[in-house]
């Protein structure tokens, strides 16, 4: 159960940006679908809720979700409700992955993800179909859902959990917008248009998932890695920013998997120094995605056509941030560390 939850996560996160595209929908539009199913993935944390409300969630889901296709409503109502059902279904199935996590292999979870993300364009297809055998597959796994009402609090880890933060806002500063301009781009001549954005999509995950196996077995240095990484990303966003060759922007697209797979730096280094808190850092990653979504839409609404090359810009700035932050962290510990020795 738990990694058919993870295949369905890169359909529900992605799914409605093939379908927005098919059918030519504002850039801002396409974006509040991921919105929608990451305000939705701030549960568990910081917010946990009962079995029984998650229920009411699902049903409310399959509700949404089966309306879309049974009666006929306007293009913002659909939209609406929609919005609605990827936020609940996000909800839930994060919740009961949550709790389910401790059991699951990492490279084979990650595996049915970007499954998942390649099968996102059935979305475009289907996707009545897909809220509701989601809201189902959904319901069914909370019979193994143990958790109960919460709100968990997010703790600094000595300055940590911001540079997880401005990470995870460097990639959906630009991750989805990106996205979403090619599928709008590729389906302008054709319909397998979505099919290859996803692909590509895909591919930026293959270069992301590979970077940790292979990194680690050279060397166990984390502060080399996590700058290299960083600041490779910041050049490489910021170079893409005045590509106007689509072939070399895909080529671009697909290195930048390399700097966002140094993440697994952050957490090691904050083990490293004992300050590591795996709630804290989970809520810190939610917020980045949330917020750098959420600034996307904004742009996208704003600036229309040109917000992706801003988008650029942005992550390649947060990027730059994380790098700032993790040094100050850096020099702090080093300046208490000659305070001991001297004292």
């Amino acid at each position: 159960m738990f990694y058919l939850l993870s295949l369905l996560t890169g359909i529900l996160e992605c799914g409605w940006i093939a379908f927005g595209a098919t059918r030519s929908l504002p850039l801002w539009q396409l974006l509040c679908y991921p919105l929608a199913y990451h305000i939705g993935n701030l549960f568990p944390k910081p917010f946990s809720l009962s079995r029984s409300t998650l229920r009411i969630m699902c049903f409310l889901s399959a509700t949404a979700g089966f309306l879309t296709f049974a009666v006929q409503l306007s293009e913002k109502a659909v939209f609406v409700l929609t919005c609605i059902a990827l936020s609940l279904l996000s909800a839930v199935i994060q919740s009961v992955r949550s709790g389910l996590k401790s059991d699951g292999n990492r490279l084979l979870k990650r595996v049915f993800r970007v499954g998942g993300f390649a099968l996102a364009p059935l979305a475009a297809v289907v996707p009545s179909a897909i809220l509701v055998l989601s809201s189902i597959f959904a319901f069914l796994a909370l019979n193994e859902y143990e958790g109960k009402p919460d709100i968990t609090r997010m703790i600094g880890q000595n300055g940590f959990s911001l540079v997880m933060t401005f990470h995870q806002l460097h990639y959906f500063f630009y991750a989805h917008i990106t996205l979403a301009a090619m599928s709008l781009l590729l389906s302008h001549n054709s319909t397998l248009g979505i099919v290859y954005a996803a692909l590509l999509f895909c591919g930026t995950w293959v270069t992301y998932m590979s970077v940790e196996p292979i990194i680690s077995r050279l060397t166990n240095r984390i502060l080399p890695v996590f700058y290299a990484g960083h600041l490779g990303i910041s050049i490489l966003l910021f170079t893409m920013h005045f590509v106007t060759s689509v072939p070399l922007f895909i080529l671009l697209w697909l290195v930048t998997g390399f700097g966002g797979g140094v993440v697994y730096t952050i957490s090691a280094r904050a083990k490293a120094a004992g300050s590591y808190q795996k709630d804290s850092m989970t809520i810190a990653e939610n917020i980045g995605h949330t917020l750098g979504l959420l600034t996307a839409v904004g742009v996208a609404a704003v600036f229309g056509s040109n917000s992706p090359q801003i988008m650029l810009v942005f992550g390649s700035v947060s990027a730059l941030l994380a790098v700032a932050t993790m040094a100050l962290i850096s020099r702090k510990e080093n300046h208490h560390e000659n305070i001991h020795i001297k004292g």
